[in-house]
């Protein structure tokens, strides 16, 4: 028996310099999450890739079978139904919504493209565990070319509650081949329950539900609600690195003993990043006395450039860091240090070891991986997870200040409220968090929804 996981992005892509090609891995949650996994378990990764690892010179940590997609797939594929289309529907951003129904054919046809990837290497006992929005038809359409092996969908995005969703066009069609599938996940009891009402709603009585299981003609669907984690140990244990420690004295050294703030997102209207510099700027302008002695460090990480929106917040992005870096700045101190850029591992570790506090902002996020790896790098239990209501996060962990990113003034009184609170109190709450992240850590998360799937 293998394991076969399928996903968009590829885990691993090659690094040209010069005359040497390197393997390089993905950035990414899902990536960070499970090549630790499949490393460990061993596997089959099916994926979509620009660059076809097969045609170089590379050992693969696993076996990885790329799907080369056209111009056109890619453009109707995903930046079309996945990014113009699922995207803010699931994120609770209707108005940003585009229906074209060229881009749900392409979505089919590229869907059908795992299928039979997937139907050429599948044996009897092998498992297949499907992830995220991309992917949503896979199920169904592996049903449809007679495979009965076991089928697991975990999604990495919110679901929708019913009012958001019933304006999704192809909403009964996505239930449908979800629901071909042996187990369903999701991060949250919110999103399961959001399935379980549309469920209920377009599927009616052809759908038997009872509490977590839903019969659909003749496949039952259990459902369930499992929050991703990421690899404790091996975070914890770059924080502790001496190459973390040097990277880390070079940054107070640039900094000089101030208040470090940190923000880590991709560059994306759900992350909440132009929300967050306003209640940064409001906070300075309300509490003067911490200018020169606070200093913001966000790290953008370029993303789905292709797109019109996307293309927009770059722009409102780069105004509102001038804007409040022109207003505050004083004697060759700047408030926001804006890194536009993807951030090596050790680095974004030292920068996680660097900051007293990070601000989760997401207006709306499926988990939030960030917020756990900024526990993980605390090794003397310092600092404050501050995290907006709007995370899967919020909903699991314990011990975070939350915050409503909409309003400007929650997050400057949130920047207060951690800068004067009590120490003793920080650091037994930030002890709390990273206990509950050590043990519920990404090898828990995977265990417990494989053996679901295999029951």
């Amino acid at each position: 028996m293998k394991l076969i996981v399928a996903t968009n992005r590829s885990p691993y892509n090659v690094k040209k310099e010069k005359n040497h090609v390197t393997l390089q891995k993905t950035d990414g949650g899902l990536i960070s999450a499970l090549d630790p996994v499949m490393k460990e378990n061993g596997g089959v990764w099916v994926c979509e890739s620009d660059t076809l690892l097969k045609d170089y010179d590379v050992k693969l940590p696993y076996p990885i079978k790329q799907i080369k997609l056209t111009e056109n797939e890619t453009k109707h594929y995903y930046d079309g139904f996945c990014n113009t289309q699922i995207w803010p529907i699931f994120h609770y951003f209707p108005a940003k919504y585009k229906f074209h129904i060229k881009d749900w054919d392409f979505y089919k046809q590229v869907n059908q493209k795992f299928a039979d990837e997937i139907a050429a290497i599948i044996e009897t006992e092998d498992i297949i565990w499907v992830h995220d929005y991309q992917l949503m038809l896979l199920p169904k359409l592996l049903r449809n070319m007679g495979i009965k092996n076991k089928i697991g969908f975990f999604l990495h995005i919110p679901f929708p509650n019913f009012e958001i969703y019933r304006i999704f066009p192809k909403r009964t069609e996505i239930l449908e081949a979800l629901l071909s599938c042996d187990l369903i996940g999701f991060h949250t009891e919110s999103y399961r329950k959001h399935f379980i009402e549309c469920v209920k709603y377009f599927l009616g009585s052809q759908a038997g539900i009872k509490e977590n299981l839903i019969q659909y003609k003749d496949i039952t669907s259990k459902v369930i609600a499992l929050p991703i984690s990421i690899d404790y140990k091996h975070i914890e244990k770059t924080a502790k690195s001496s190459k973390v420690e040097v990277k880390l004295s070079k940054l107070k050294d640039n900094f000089n003993n101030q208040i470090i703030g940190l923000g880590v997102d991709r560059l994306d209207y759900s992350k909440g990043i132009v929300e967050k510099f306003e209640g940064l700027e409001l906070f300075f302008e309300k509490k003067p006395e911490y200018i020169k002695k606070v200093s913001f460090v966000q790290i953008a990480v370029p993303t789905r450039v292709n797109v019109t929106e996307y293309r927009k917040l770059k722009r409102q992005t780069d105004e509102a860091v001038g804007r409040i870096n022109g207003k505050f700045s004083r004697d060759g101190w700047t408030p926001i240090h804006y890194i536009y850029s993807s951030v090596k591992f050790e680095d974004l570790i030292a920068y996680y070891r660097l900051a007293d506090f990070i601000i989760v902002s997401a207006l709306r996020d499926g988990l939030n991986l960030v917020a756990k790896e900024y526990v993980s790098t605390r090794i003397n239990n310092s600092g404050t997870l501050i995290l907006s209501e709007f995370t899967g996060a919020a909903e699991e962990m314990p011990y975070k200040y939350l915050i409503n990113p909409y309003d400007s003034c929650s997050i400057a009184f949130a920047i207060e409220a951690t800068l004067k609170g009590n120490e003793d109190k920080k650091t037994s709450e930030m002890a709390n968090l990273r206990n509950y992240v050590s043990q519920n850590d990404i090898f828990k998360w995977f265990n417990i929804f494989l053996n679901e799937l295999k029951q």
